[in-house]
């Protein structure tokens, strides 16, 4: 039994997994040595080992007396007569030299000294016969061992020698031990096909992880973990070549053999490696060695493609394919793959940049011929920097436009970009480079501007010049530049002119929400002037009219109804369609908010992020993690909004945004608000650090708001001063930007707590008076609930009691879990003063039970001093009804808790309407309608449709 594992020190060679093929070797040398000679053919594909086997093989052979000759057979000696055996017997010992009295003997001495060089077949078959002659003279002295390596490339009269020898070695001890690559095109395929008749055929295995563990031990001293063994196998494809290229590079390095050994040496080394390999397949043929460097670097699909990169004809083509099959190079079926990814990374690190342009050119010239689809024609143009000519930019263009259509605008900018090295017309270029603005708009906003303003110079195509001002009016707003924007849209309206007067509306509609301005010429334009049919209109640019309704009406505080319907037409299209404009996912996701549809927002804000993380939108990524974050934050789950601010804060530094832009600032803004909310104020503090109170912020959308958050920071730390002029500030820029309403940020309750805390009552109470009445103007139960409950707290003592109770009752329907735990709070510690104890704890274990559900611990506070922990009323107290406790007694307050659009939902599916006749009637998709529904379903305490009539019994649909 020969041992799997086997160390030659003499040949330098290491085989493992070997032991069957040894044996058999070994067999074949016993075998022999009683006169019963043995012909073997060992089959492989390159880097198998073929050449190891018979290094090992010469030394067994030596260790049991026999006299080892070898050759190996090469292309460049195929024409050379005899070339073979001249290898294997030129440099015998004189003690092994026959003698020469005899002529046959005498005659094959002159074949080997390569005195005959007679290529006339009788001569040839003389030349056999004598060498014949003289093997078995050798083989009387010693047992006789063969060695022919690469046997294939063998000339033709040494293959006809072998042939005579294996058909009439009889009972001479001689062992003949040949190697083949399959799939190689022998010298002779009759001969080779001959030989291989009277051969027993060896086929050398890839390597087993039982194997890859062995050589391990072996060439470091240490048995390696599962997961090394996994990986090594993994990465080299089990080929042993490759195997011990690796192990021994570690060696050489004192690597540890673990799973991130393998990770680090496998790039590095591939170069190397490749130049190794291919040196091994262009001994073979030269131009095999092209045919696999076009398949790497082309990756065609058909053999016509190969055809026409490498320039031969189509049967060349198949049969060049055909013997890298055999060899184990490329898969067998014929799908021009390789057989594992190492040989491909292999090949491919051994081109050179030239060879991979030329290859690329190539491919995309035939392409284009054949009129194969742009993206498959581009993909090869992207990789070359030859001029193609004004065919390439065509294909570009094209397939730039697919990609943004796709939802990439990463890759539809390297198509541009690759389309502005070929020779443009002025006209050509302008409009690449405002493409290219466009796509970049999303992911790298300082080149879009650059790339936005060229490209709309001379521009007066008005649907274009729209399209373009709106995404350089977004970018320019981040960056806080409303300067130049007000100026961008300004010119755009004066080319636009009155020949679209919709256009005209949208471009001041679009100059009023981004613009912070009093003047005057930016009240100008009402959205609800603006005909319903236009925002409704569910292409691109009625959902971008959509967003502004939504978002100026939000901003204003005024048709929250209006504000619901423009938010949902501008998702019509599902959040891929606006994925790629962050200014609009910005208007939408805010809305929602304002409107109280925070569950809305969160489904939204996930697939935004989806949507965005797998296109690598990088500010849409960062916006979208912001927006949750306050969505997050009106439900009161702190924690979800500390997690999606600091993920939105990361993405802002990973994109080196500037301090001031946008997106960092929004950031911040949503951590700070969530830090305070959660009593972790060295954080917050640490947080607007930047922003510290003795900075005068900019007079920006974002700066402003974030003011706001300051102002509540200040307050928590105990600056109540600092915190109610943050407040003031961020109130006094708002009502001259005319923006008095609470929802961009209740800075009146905030200002009105501070005025309480330095003993000035009657502003407090006039502020919070204020912001009540705005807060009714708009609608929202959560802006409405929060004004209620600083009246309360401002007007103080059993007065207070009325706007408490109002306050809780409306936050009930609010997602704002938190506030409405305050309100219950605030009640209790009223009810306590009055000595009401027992509705006291009752107010108290639900603010408690609403603090749970947001993760956050809530604890009366000393006004409340004296409560016990118990917190449980008596069973004689009446409690409170909850939304679904009304619901089961009540139908018409049923009917009070759902949205104007769920009203309308809810009519329809009590008309006897299915989901896709709602969602075709309401103008949404499916998925909105079902979204609606669920809310439907969770505010009314119900499960499925068919409970709906009941828990609205007596409700009239409304049309």
């Amino acid at each position: 039994m020969v041992s799997d594992a086997h160390h030659s020190p003499a040949a330098g060679t290491t085989l493992v997994g070997r032991g069957a093929e040894l044996g058999l070797i070994v067999d074949a040398l016993e075998a022999a040595k009683r006169a019963t000679p043995s012909v073997l053919l060992v089959e492989g594909t390159p880097g198998l080992g073929k050449t190891a086997l018979l290094d090992v093989a010469h030394e067994l052979a030596r260790e049991r007396g026999f006299a080892v000759c070898r050759a190996k057979a090469s292309l460049v000696e195929r024409e050379v007569p005899f070339a073979v055996v001249q290898q294997l017997f030129d440099h015998l010992p004189d003690e092994m030299s026959p003698r020469r009295d005899d002529q046959a003997v005498q005659h094959a001495c002159d074949v080997i000294a390569g005195h005959v060089d007679d290529r006339e077949p009788s001569h040839v078959d003389r030349a056999v016969r004598s060498l014949h002659r003289f093997a078995a003279e050798l083989a009387l002295h010693a047992p006789l061992c063969l060695a022919v390596d690469d046997v294939h490339w063998a000339d033709v009269p040494s293959l006809r020698w072998l042939n005579h020898l294996a058909h009439r070695v009889a009972e001479l001890p001689v062992v003949l031990l040949t190697t083949r690559t399959p799939g190689i095109r022998p010298t002779d395929p009759l001969l080779m096909a001959e030989l291989e008749l009277r051969s027993r055929r060896v086929r050398l295995p890839f390597f087993t992880a039982e194997n890859v563990s062995r050589l391990t031990e072996q060439f470091l001293g240490r048995t390696p973990d599962e997961k090394f063994t996994a990986a090594l196998l993994d990465g080299t494809g089990g080929c042993p070549t490759v195997t011990h290229h690796f192990l021994s590079v570690m060696r050489d390095r004192s690597v540890v053999p673990d799973h991130n050994a393998v990770s680090t040496l496998l790039r590095p080394e591939s170069e190397n490696l490749g130049q190794s390999l291919l040196a091994r397949l262009n001994r073979q043929s030269p131009e095999l060695v092209e045919v696999a460097k076009a398949i790497a670097v082309v990756e065609p699909s058909g053999l016509d493609l190969l055809t026409a990169v490498l320039d031969v004809g189509d049967g060349e083509t198949a049969d060049r394919v055909r013997q890298l099959g055999g060899m184990g190079v490329l898969t067998p079926d014929g799908e021009l793959r390789f057989t594992h990814r190492v040989i491909k990374n292999t090949i491919e690190s051994a081109i050179s940049y030239r060879e991979r342009e030329d290859l690329h050119a190539r491919a995309a010239r035939f392409l284009h011929h054949r009129r194969a689809p742009a993206p498959v024609v581009a993909h090869h143009v992207l990789r070359t920097s030859a001029r193609l000519g004004a065919w390439a930019v065509d294909v570009l263009s094209a397939a730039a436009r697919t990609a943004v259509g796709e939802g990439d605008p990463r890759s539809g900018a390297k198509l541009l970009t690759r389309a502005l090295a070929e020779d443009l017309s002025t006209a050509e270029r302008n409009d690449v480079v405002l493409r290219l603005g466009l796509a970049e708009a999303c992911f790298d906003p300082q080149m879009a501007v650059v790339h936005l303003e060229e490209g709309m110079a001379g521009l007066d195509d008005p649907a274009t010049l729209l399209k373009a001002a709106c995404r350089l009016t977004q970018v320019l707003y981040f960056d806080g530049a409303y300067d130049t924007a007000s100026e961008v849209l300004r010119r755009t309206r004066a080319v636009i002119g009155q020949d679209d007067p919709v256009a005209a509306d949208m471009i001041r509609l679009l100059e009023r929400v981004t613009v912070p301005s009093a003047a005057p010429e930016t009240r100008q334009v009402d959205f609800r002037l603006i005909d319903e049919r236009e925002w409704r209109r569910g292409d691109a640019r009625g959902r971008a009219l959509a967003g502004l309704v939504a978002e100026d009406a939000s901003s204003r505080g005024v048709d929250l109804p209006t504000c619901r319907k423009a938010a949902l037409a501008a998702l019509s299209g599902g959040t891929a369609a606006i994925t790629q404009d962050p200014r609009l996912v910005v208007a939408v996701l805010d809305s929602l908010l304002r409107a109280d549809e925070a569950e809305l927002a969160l489904r939204h804000s996930d697939e935004i992020l989806f949507e965005a993380r797998r296109d690598e939108l990088t500010l849409t990524t960062l916006l979208g993690h912001a927006l949750r974050s306050r969505a997050h934050h009106l439900r009161g789950s702190f924690r979800e909004a500390v997690a999606d601010a600091e993920l939105a804060l990361s993405a802002a530094r990973a994109a080196k945004l500037p301090d001031d832009h946008f997106g960092q600032v929004n950031a911040i803004d949503a951590l700070a608000r969530a830090q305070v909310a959660l009593g972790d104020l060295d954080a917050a503090r640490n947080a607007l650090r930047p922003f510290d109170g003795s900075r005068e912020l900019p007079h920006t959308w974002h700066h402003t708001a974030l003011l706001h958050a300051r102002g509540a920071m200040r307050m928590a730390l105990g600056d109540t001063e600092g915190a109610l002029a943050d407040q003031l500030e961020c109130g006094e820029r708002l009502q001259h930007w005319g923006r008095p309403s609470p929802t961009l940020r209740p800075w009146r309750s905030y200002a009105a707590l501070a005025h309480l805390r330095l003993g000035q009552p009657k502003p407090a109470l006039d502020l919070a008076l204020q912001e009540l009445t705005l807060a009714r103007e708009w609608g929202a139960p959560t802006t409405i609930g929060r004004a209620l409950l600083t009246v309360g707290v401002a007007t103080g003592g059993t007065s207070a009691t009325p706007w408490l109770t109002e306050a809780e009752s409306v936050l009930r329907r609010s997602p704002a879990r938190m506030l409405h735990a305050e309100a219950h709070l605030e009640l209790a510690a009223t009810r306590w003063e009055k000595g009401q104890h027992d509705i006291a704890r009752h107010h108290v274990a639900e603010a408690r039970a609403l603090g749970e559900r947001c993760g956050v611990a809530v604890e009366p506070g000393e006004r409340l001093h004296g409560l016990t922990s118990a917190g449980a009323p008596p069973a004689q107290v009446p409690q409170p009804a909850g939304p679904t406790q009304v619901a089961r007694h009540d139908p018409r307050i049923n009917a009070l808790l759902l949205t104007p659009h769920e009203h309308r939902v809810a009519g329809l599916v009590l008309d006897g309407r299915s989901n896709d006749e709602i969602a075709h009637e309401l103008g949404v998709s499916r998925r909105t309608v079902e979204f609606h529904l669920t809310a439907i379903y969770r505010k009314l305490g119900i499960r499925r449709r068919t409970q709906l009539r009941a828990a609205l019994a007596g409700y009239t649909p409304r049309g």
